[in-house]
């Protein structure tokens, strides 16, 4: 392994890129096997008027034979910020490893010729197929309200870098293996005050606990300097626990993602009947948050 040589490099070539290609980046930093990462900050996904992801196919006829990914649904993304600068960049969605790659030029990679737009010929059997992918696991990831954010770790020459990490980490995205390696941006308060109650009491979730939990979630995407986050009921009530089930509490989680809902917060998704799964609201951010943090 090279990772001191590594790292050094890093912080050199960091000195030398241009600073109106987006350089020097925020100061948050991660380390992943040893090497520096910094942030670049979250892929910005196209919404429509009413605030729902714009997504896409494209349609082929029954001669053209797609790829593994070509015939999923897209959008339209950026990455503000990000420098024309080679490295290797990390995926995080919802805070977890998902994706490790390298690049020549990170602004190119992340633009219209690389994962920021979808063009017909990349979905052929034959075309970019890695584009597709990341892409598509995007969108999936924005339309339950989770969030992609980018890490950066400049190297002249990141191929082998690339190789040993993907080894050492098994994202699920690079397709080599199960992911059995969970890499985490944080711990999350939320699985905290879930794992604390279940441990201490046993019973079904209530009101308070869904508002404890989704305090966290506000509270660490607010850390992370998010403008907003979209919460789902479903995804909500499976991190809290007791769902999916029959003894499932869907009308105190949602009464609780109501309870805290300011006036600048948006519905995205109202169910017919009110409560349900389904149920999405975007809240803004900052906000002032008040969470209790578990004793352990």
């Amino acid at each position: 392994m090279t990772t001191r040589v590594v790292t050094q490099q890093n912080s050199e070539m960091a000195t030398r890129l241009d600073p109106k290609a987006g350089w020097p980046m925020r100061a948050d930093t991660r380390s992943l096997a040893g090497n520096e990462f910094w942030l670049v900050g979250s892929l910005q996904i196209r919404r429509t008027a009413n605030g729902i992801v714009a997504e896409y196919t494209h349609k082929f006829g029954p001669t053209v034979r797609t790829n593994a990914h070509g015939a999923e649904p897209f959008c339209y993304m950026g990455l503000p910020g990000a420098p024309k600068a080679p490295g290797l960049y990390a995926i995080f969605v919802g805070g977890e490893l998902h994706y490790i790659g390298e690049c020549q030029d990170l602004a190119e990679r992340f633009g219209p010729r690389g994962y920021s737009q979808i063009h017909p010929r990349n979905c052929h059997h034959d075309g970019q197929s890695t584009n597709c992918k990341v892409n598509a696991g995007v969108l999936a990831a924005a339309k339950v309200g989770l969030k992609a954010r980018v890490w950066f770790c400049p190297n002249a020459e990141p191929s082998i870098l690339e190789s040993e990490l993907i080894s050492h980490f098994s994202p699920p995205w690079n397709g080599r293996g199960a992911g059995t390696k969970r890499v985490a941006e944080s711990t999350s308060l939320a699985r905290q005050v879930a794992q604390k109650r279940s441990r201490s009491t046993g019973r079904a979730p209530r009101k308070k606990d869904f508002q404890e939990a989704l305090m966290g979630l506000l509270a660490e995407a607010q850390s992370r300097g998010e403008e907003s986050i979209q919460i789902r009921a479903g995804d909500l009530h499976t991190q809290v626990g007791s769902y999916p089930g029959s003894d499932h509490r869907m009308p105190s989680c949602c009464s609780a993602m109501r309870s805290l809902r300011k006036p600048r917060d948006a519905f995205i998704y109202r169910p017919p009947c009110g409560d349900g799964a389904r149920l999405m609201i975007e809240y803004r951010l900052p906000r002032p948050i008040h969470t209790t943090r578990p004793a352990f």
